[in-house]
């Protein structure tokens, strides 16, 4: 049946179905014997359009005028390309199809194609040949995608760097020194104290980097992140260098303190010792204490107080750090009566541990050895951590920390309790969340009031509205929802804070966690019956989550 009614065109491009005129009847047509026929016609390689055929076949049924003028359902089509963007513009790719019968891909026909995608960047001129040679080997339909051009991501740049050429006291602390005998660590031994003398080069600054642009395969320019060039910062006893602007020098000895961008010098007193031959010591600037401070004596600084030995039942005060290179130690007294030692810093409290003291710091406390029993309140982060997993000890006492605690060995063996209030500034946030509301619903309120007036005031006519009340009107209809909008993103940025501060200020016992530990956050509070391996507390404004580290110790607290 195929057979009446095909035939090839004049141009030999293409196969048309066509019902013979004599036809006044439907015909019948299989689509499954069309492949036979074609064959025949040596059209088999032809682009076969499958809609056309079953159109084709509808018509003739039912003898439509279509079937007569004849439909073309096979033609001849060269090799094609198609440019495919992906990754953002940063990939581009032609997939190109096989020939139906007709000629491969030429230069001309992939440069158009690469024209109209706008692909103008980071082409390769060997997958493009590739492309040119698929088009020629594969078979009519068969289809391959080759990427032919890569865009270039920025190179991104480094921000200005800051680098301390002098050891910071703080650290110096942390840090036991090697002995020459097989690399021992000496934990009585923590080096000199750290000074700096007139004229000393303090900090050095590597100027920022910036980086270099990307593209993507259309031309679009890609820019590196902006880098931070923070310039160097000269403070109090430091100053540019002559020969090199970025670099600092010391104008005086004394105490370096280091900044994220430039180093402070403390005027330092330096004393051998603290007791009753040097009386008590005030002083405006840093002091440092190469021995011991004596029980009962007092030492008052508006820098940082560093002691080289260890502090006994003693009184430091300060507006800057307060670094304890060996031990803070007080004793034992009756319940309601004062510790023995009194420690309060301005800035962070380091030291190699800690007993019986009452401790409170404005900035973090970090603790390499041990915390016993003591009475901390710290704004920052409590950090209890050694070398060791014996070390690292936060037992007894009471903590008010306004961050998080990390300790190694959480609580003791036996029946001293420990008790930890963690992130307190919660209630900060609770209380600026709750401010905000109460300014959002008394915006709110003003808003409402206004809209009734501006109803009431519409509904009399315009002619019959007073100059005043035509005033009014016009600054109600000039009110807008600004400051509740504010409101809003202040009160979205609160929480989001809020979040993030929880999910970062828990308490965590890296190496044990004992019983009779109890862990608060804001009015809520648990306490552990059992001992467990390594384990965190975590709060999320309602209830405390308690987590051990290790499956075998997943007991109830």
């Amino acid at each position: 049946m195929w057979k009446s009614v095909l035939k090839i065109s004049s141009n030999g491009n293409e196969v048309i179905a066509q019902l013979p005129s004599q036809y006044d009847q439907g015909l019948a047509l299989e689509a499954s014997l069309l492949n036979n026929m074609l064959g025949e016609l040596n059209a088999q390689h032809f682009f076969l359009d499958e809609s056309a055929v079953a159109q084709f076949i509808k018509c003739a049924a039912s003898a439509k005028g279509e079937a007569f003028s004849g439909i073309t359902i096979a033609q001849i089509k060269d090799a094609s390309a198609e440019v495919i963007l992906t990754e953002q513009d940063m990939i581009a790719s032609i997939k190109v199809t096989g020939a139906y019968g007709g000629n491969p891909l030429q230069p001309n026909d992939i440069i158009k194609s690469l024209t109209e995608s706008r692909v103008v960047k980071g082409l390769n001129k060997k997958a493009l040949k590739k492309v040119l040679l698929l088009s020629r080997q594969l078979k009519a339909g068969e289809s391959y995608t080759q990427p032919v051009a890569i865009g270039k991501r920025p190179k991104e740049g480094k921000d200005a760097q800051f680098i301390p050429l002098v050891a910071d006291p703080k650290k110096r602390v942390l840090k036991p020194q090697a002995t020459g005998d097989g690399d021992k660590v000496d934990m009585r031994d923590l080096g000199a104290i750290v000074t700096v003398g007139e004229n000393e080069q303090v900090m050095k600054r590597i100027p920022a980097i910036k980086g270099e642009n990307g593209f993507t395969v259309t031309g679009a320019i890609i820019p590196p992140k902006a880098v931070k060039d923070n310039p160097l910062k000269p403070g109090a006893g430091t100053k540019f260098s002559a020969d090199n602007p970025n670099t600092l020098l010391s104008t005086m000895s004394g105490m370096p303190v280091i900044k994220s961008s430039g180093v402070e010098i403390d005027e330092a007193l330096c004393l051998s010792k603290v007791d009753i031959s040097t009386g008590h010591i005030k002083f405006k600037g840093s002091v440092v204490i190469s021995g011991n401070i004596e029980p009962n004596m007092e030492v008052t600084a508006t820098g940082t107080i560093t002691v080289g030995g260890f502090v006994e039942s003693a009184i430091l005060k300060s507006k800057g750090d307060i670094i304890v290179s060996k031990g803070i130690i007080g004793h034992n007294v009756d319940d309601g009566e004062p510790k023995s030692c009194l420690i309060e810093s301005g800035g962070d409290v380091v030291a190699n541990y800690a007993q019986f003291a009452n401790i409170s710091s404005q900035g973090d406390i970090h603790f390499t050895v041990h915390s016993l029993n003591n009475d901390i309140v710290c704004g920052g982060d409590l950090l209890v951590t050694g070398a060791g997993k014996k070390q690292g000890i936060l037992s007894g006492g009471e903590a008010i920390v306004g961050g998080k605690v990390v300790c190694n060995q959480l609580g003791v063996e036996g029946d001293t309790a420990t008790y930890i209030k963690a992130f307190a500034q919660f209630q900060n946030y609770q209380d600026g969340l709750e401010q905000l509301q109460l300014r959002y619903t008394e915006l709110q309120e003003s808003k409402m009031k206004a809209i009734r007036r501006e109803i009431e005031l519409k509904k009399v006519p315009k002619s019959a509205r007073t100059e005043e009340q035509n005033k009014e009107l016009e600054a109600l209809n000039s009110s807008n929802t600004e400051a509740l909008d504010e409101l809003n993103v202040e009160k979205e940025r609160l929480e989001l804070e809020l979040f993030a501060k929880l999910e970062l200020n828990t308490v965590e016992s890296l190496v044990q966690t004992h019983t009779r530990v109890t862990v608060a956050f804001d009015e809520e509070k648990v306490t552990t019956k059992n001992t467990h391996g390594p384990a965190s507390f975590s709060f999320n404004k309602h209830i405390i989550h308690f987590a051990p580290k290790l499956k075998e110790e997943d007991l109830a607290v």
